[in-house]
């Protein structure tokens, strides 16, 4: 008998002790077997009088037939079939009675205690049918909560796990996702025997979870003896009422993924100082997580303030990058800088990941970090109030799509250090002009749908840093506001769509002497006007790929006024062409003073010129309502380095004084140059003189700034006065002159052309 009562020892330990990984259902059938309509398998068996001897409960079945490996598969459905449907309270019992056989010999009864409860034992998902359990009751002798246990018990209340509060239940793991979405049970006192509560590894798939879903939840207590370093994953997740946490001596160093998610209640003041790890998502969608302290952060994965309501963040030095997704659709965000008293707080960041700013609707403006060298793809798609970025030099990448719908930014510029721009970076932006630079990778549809950008500045051909050779597909598409665009002679390609519905670009300037390749639909639904050198006319004429477009070679210009401002972004010639006369430029080298008893008279000298580089602002004189020409320059022209008319190349904001304590004046209707008014927009094409305002002569007397056409061609045919009329002055007056803008002088003593006496006088 003894022999083979240790054979039967034998065969039951081989079978498989308790340990802490669940069983399987091969290793479950192994051992099964009914007491009182329940089902049982045997995890633990010492001696028919052990007090040691231990089960896993697996539910009920009136099935009793468990001969084969098939009708033991058959009976752990059905009871996991019937546990579903359990309606009311469930009560799990302490202890069963089984008999033993050995060799198909009875050899007694013994008593098993229930130390487990089986995995999905009543879990309702996925079985189209809603659990009607109210309350469930388990025994102190459970030790093993198997995952998914009671998932979705939705009309489960209360959860009573017996000797919680004396200290007799033996409790000890409860495994992931145990009591997902019990939406009713609104707390549960668990044992403080308690150490395990599901998967705390910081990369975990599957994570925790064991309270997920608990709606109702208001407050939770750990037990005393919980010590992981990491929160599991899912812990809290969608505990949507869970407002109050006791810690009670548990001082995780991490919350991993989603510990928090969905957790409407859920304060940063419940977060334990301990904490220097946050996980991917922890506080998603936390809409009370107004505030935050990250001074202890070491560590942060992505999205952990996704979707919550902070309005400033100061972030920590340790933090070096911000992970992708951090502050997705954090709508009230409107401030983030580094934590003071931290070195290199924020500054030290060197990328800001995809979707970080997503949807950060009240941003409106943000100075980057000094370091940052990437801005991830989405970075700040959608901050539709964003108008401002201030960023440092050592900024390399702009992902695809990073401000893609930002309707407020009107202006960035590109630093030398940016080499790649991705597909769609600034699509349906708010930009008004961009200016590209050489050795700059373009992605596809990068400026698409911009519907207010009126210009684009290609680097120039003798840029030092490699130039632009393509422009990429649907780069501009859909610009509707864009009225001409130069391109300079180092581009070769012009990729599909590039320029497809941007329906106002009347002026497409081609510098390139030999035609690039051009796809078909590049310039589709636009006007098609293309203008080139008059030399190459010919072999664009020629080219297949350019000969369906309006190619020319000259433009008209019909002024409206006697004199406007003039400026482009490629070299002109003022040549007559097509039976016209050439438009008539006129550059400021140079300025003089005239101080009389009332005012201060300015004088800008106008020298005449047939050709201007690029960007060089100039003034045009002529009949108002008469058409002039001009060209693309057929050569380079070498810009005046001491030229004061400044060309505008975008709408710009001009002040009064500027920084450098000089004024800026503007050409007014009486066709002199006024001081501008703060904030005044001169736009794009125009020109404006940026010069010293004489505020300080003679008790701050009024300045009125001239114009002095000069007569360097021999032809004073031309020259236009700008008055109307002057009458003789009598013989005590023969020292008062006029100049050529109407202004009244006193015996001048600089060189230039008045008028004296009706007549034009120069004094050389």
């Amino acid at each position: 008998m003894k022999r083979k009562l240790l054979l039967l020892l034998f065969a039951f330990i081989s079978l498989g002790c308790f340990a802490d990984s669940q069983p399987t259902d091969v290793e479950r059938r192994a051992k099964l077997f009914v007491y009182n309509g329940m089902l049982f398998s045997i995890q633990h068996f010492e001696s028919l009088t052990s007090q040691n001897n231990a089960v896993e409960f697996c539910g009920w079945t009136t099935l009793t037939d468990l001969s084969t490996d098939a009708k033991k598969d058959e009976a752990l459905a059905d009871a996991q079939y019937n546990a579903i449907r359990k309606v009311g309270a469930v009560t799990i019992p302490e202890t069963v009675t089984a008999e033993v056989t050995y060799g198909g010999v009875l050899q007694g009864n013994a008593t098993y205690k229930v130390t487990m409860l089986r995995a999905n034992l009543f879990r309702a998902a996925d079985t189209n049918v809603t659990s009607q359990i109210t309350k469930i009751t388990i025994p102190k002798t459970v030790e093993h909560i198997e995952s998914r246990c009671f998932d979705e018990c939705v009309n489960m209340t209360e959860f009573v796990i017996e000797g919680a509060t004396d200290g007799t239940s033996q409790l000890k793991e409860i495994d992931s996702h145990a009591f997902l979405n019990c939406k009713k049970l609104a707390s549960i006192t668990l044992p403080n025997s308690v150490t395990y509560l599901g998967d705390d590894a910081a990369n975990s798939i599957e994570g925790g979870g064991v309270f997920e879903g608990c709606e109702s939840f208001t407050s939770f207590k750990f037990p005393s003896s919980y010590a992981s370093n990491n929160l599991p994953s899912f812990t809290f997740k969608n505990c949507k009422n869970l407002a109050t946490i006791n810690w009670n001596g548990y001082n995780p160093k991490r919350l991993n993924s989603c510990a928090f998610q969905d957790c409407d209640k859920i304060t940063w003041s419940q977060v334990p100082q301990s904490v220097e790890e946050l996980g991917d998502n922890c506080f998603y969608l936390c809409d009370a997580l107004t505030s935050v302290d990250l001074s202890k952060i070491k560590k942060m994965d992505t999205g952990v303030f996704w979707a919550t309501p902070l309005t400033s963040v100061e972030w920590p030095a340790a933090v070096t990058e911000i992970p992708a997704n951090t502050f997705w659709a954090c709508g009230k965000l409107t401030t983030i800088k580094g934590i003071p008293g931290q070195p290199g707080a924020w500054d030290n960041i060197t990328k800001i990941g995809a979707n970080a700013f997503n949807m950060c609707t009240a941003l409106t403006t943000i100075k980057l970090p000094a370091e940052l060298k990437t801005i991830d793809a989405q970075a700040f798609r959608s901050c539709d109030h964003l108008a401002t970025v201030d960023y440092g030099t050592k900024v390399e990448t702009i992902g695809d799509g990073a401000f893609w719908s930002t309707g407020a930014l009107k202006k960035f510029f590109f630093k030398g250090s940016v080499k790649t721009l991705g597909a769609d970076a600034f699509r349906e932006s708010g930009l008004t002009c961009v200016h590209l630079k050489g050795d700059m990778t373009i992605g596809k549809e990068a400026f698409m749908d911009c519907k207010s950008l009126k210009y684009v500045e290609f680097p120039a051909t003798s840029s030092a840093t490699q130039p632009l050779t393509y422009v990429a597909e649907s780069m501009f598409a859909g610009c509707t506001s864009l009225p001409f665009i130069t391109l300079p002679s180092t581009v070769t390609e012009i990729k599909a769509n590039a320029f497809n519905g941007c329906s106002h670009l009347n002026y497409v300037n081609i510098l390139a002497e030999t035609p690039a390749t051009l796809a078909t639909n590049a310039f589709d639904n636009t006007p098609k006007n293309v203008y080139v050198k008059a030399s190459k006319l010919s072999a664009y004429q020629s080219n297949a790929d350019w000969n369906t477009l309006n190619l020319k070679d000259t433009y008209e210009q019909t002024l409206s006024t006697k004199y406007a401002t003039f400026t482009h972004d490629f070299p002109v010639d003022f040549v007559a062409a097509n039976g016209r006369d050439a438009m008539e430029a006129y550059v400021g080298k140079s300025t003089y003073k005239v101080t009389q008893p009332t005012k201060v008279q300015k004088i800008l000298k106008m020298t005449k010129s047939t050709s201007i580089a690029a960007n060089e602002g100039v003034i045009l004189a002529g009949t108002p309502g008469t058409t002039y020409t001009y060209r693309i320059a057929e050569s380079a022209v070498a810009k005046l380095a001491d030229n004061k008319v400044m060309p505008v190349r975008e709408d710009t904001l001009l002040y009064q004084t500027e920084t450098d304590g000089k004024s800026n004046w503007t050409l007014q209707a009486d066709y002199k140059l006024h001081l501008t008014q703060d904030a005044k927009t001169i736009y794009c094409g125009r020109a404006y003189v940026h010069e010293t305002n004489e505020t300080g002569v003679q008790g701050a007397k009024p300045v009125v700034f001239g114009l002095s056409l000069d007569d360097e061609d021999g032809n004073t045919s031309n020259d236009t006065t700008g008055i109307g009329s002057v009458e003789n002055k009598k013989a005590d007056e023969e020292n008062v002159y006029y100049t050529l803008s109407g202004v009244k002088v006193i015996n001048p003593t600089e060189k230039g052309v008045y008028i004296k006496n009706g007549k034009k006088v120069i004094i050389r």
